[in-house]
């Protein structure tokens, strides 16, 4: 009973900090879409190290334009590991607080276990079910996602995903519990394929603005699209079959 409460706060608690980021961060799109046009607009500062990029709509091309999309690879990328710095610091407080039998960690032998993680293959864990085949999931949509939703390519984004699961599995998992073959395969491999499919859904319903529901959606399933875009940059209504997704 313990358990289920501090999973619902935890989940409750989740949403709502992502639509308070979300907010947060529609009351700066203005700001910084300002602030590029200045600097766009003033050949003296376009030198200035950094120039904002913003979600906006593009008129031209009839679709939007995500946070970074029109940056170097590189801010992006910055960006996209910050969100998964944060997302990791957040799942180990999780599963540090939680009993070893749930968790599965081993939290008395770190060392010895982070050097049998380089010197012995992966193997078969034993976990739940629903945290290898729905919660690992939707880790890899996390790390896909960071990226993908500032208009990264999806190889870009799927390599990102990649490279932030052996991250997690090699580094912060590796001094708790030896590296799982399911986690390596199944979350980015989900990960990747669920992530695609909630960025094209999450960017065909910001057409038109978002709406409550489709916000719920949003915050719940694609929240790296929520912290890095926000839900108003969708300034005017678009036809469908012109709409191009980012």
């Amino acid at each position: 009973m313990h358990l289920k409460k501090l999973g619902l706060f935890i989940f409750l608690s989740s949403v709502v900090t992502i639509n308070t980021i979300a907010q947060e961060n529609d009351s700066t799109i203005i700001a910084d879409t300002l602030i590029t046009s200045f600097h766009h607009s003033d050949s003296s500062l376009t030198k200035r190290k950094f120039v904002a990029f913003p979600p906006h709509l593009d008129t031209s091309k009839q679709g939007y334009k995500l946070r970074n999309q029109e940056a170097k690879f590189g801010r992006s990328f910055g960006r996209g590991l910050g969100i998964v710095f944060g997302y990791n610091t957040m799942i180990t407080s999780i599963l540090l607080a939680l009993p070893e039998d749930i968790s599965k960690w081993n939290k008395k032998n770190y060392g010895n276990q982070f050097k049998k993680a380089y010197t012995n293959p992966p193997v078969v864990d034993h976990d739940k079910w629903y945290i290898n085949y729905l919660g690992h999931p939707y880790q890899g949509t996390i790390y896909y996602n960071s990226l993908r939703s500032q208009g990264a390519k999806v190889w870009q984004s799927g390599l990102f995903c990649l490279g932030s699961v052996w991250l997690w599995e090699y580094t912060i998992e590796a001094g708790f519990e030896q590296p799982s073959v399911q986690d390596l395969i199944v979350t980015p491999g989900a990960g990747i394929l669920l992530g695609e499919l909630f960025h094209f859904s999450t960017v065909r319903m910001s057409r038109n603005g978002f709406k409550w529901y489709e916000k719920m959606f949003v915050c719940l399933f694609n929240p790296t699209f929520a912290i890095n875009n926000g839900f108003k940059y969708a300034q005017k209504k678009l036809p469908t079959s012109n709409f191009v997704t980012p």
